[in-house]
């Protein structure tokens, strides 16, 4: 009887709680835009050799005048996490970030892909130079991209936007080998 009674008290403080709460905390519910081929890989092949190099880039403009929102204007972010880069796959390559920065996960140390605002073109980027140094296979996914765009006075982002590596008849993985 008492342990009845203790857990229906507990759910009944859990309610109150939460109804205290605003809304906004309890609900993360962003505008999510798709916007297509915001990320290139060049050149993209299926075969590579060891000392071949591909450019990855991604770029994000601040402004989309057909969503009429500045994305800068309105979060004052000037770094996010491009989620879904895969650009840990490449570790063990040799990985020259010429715009933006990586940064390895506390949890799993796996290497991330992070844009960086560029305010004179009004685009976050990133850009990376990979030359591969050992025979390997990959797998990609190339639609699996997702930029959250959160603003410090906020827990949730303010804006997600999901995009693609730009592709040419690729359906659902982009694999390849670099071979000797």
């Amino acid at each position: 009887m008492v342990t009845k009674i203790l857990k229906t008290a507990s759910i009944v403080l859990v309610l109150l709680t939460l109804w205290g709460c605003p809304l906004e905390s309890r609900i993360c519910r962003s505008p999510q835009f798709k916007i297509p081929d915001l990320i290139s890989v060049v050149p993209m092949d299926s075969v590579y050799h060891v000392g071949d190099e591909i450019i990855y880039t991604a770029v994000i403009p601040s402004s989309i005048d057909s969503l009429d929102i500045d994305i800068y204007e309105d979060t004052g972010v000037t770094s996010t996490w491009l989620r879904g880069s895969e650009i840990h796959k490449f570790d063990g390559n040799n990985i020259n970030v010429i715009k933006g920065f990586t940064r390895r996960l506390d949890y799993d140390n796996s290497l991330q892909a992070y844009l960086t605002y560029n305010p004179t073109d009004k685009v976050y980027e990133f850009q990376a130079r990979i030359t591969f140094t050992q025979p390997d296979e990959y797998r990609i996914s190339p639609y699996s991209m997702r930029i959250d765009f959160k603003s410090e006075n906020h827990e949730c982002p303010l804006y997600e936007i999901k995009t693609n590596i730009q592709n040419s008849g690729i359906e659902y993985y982009w694999e390849f080998r670099v071979v000797p």
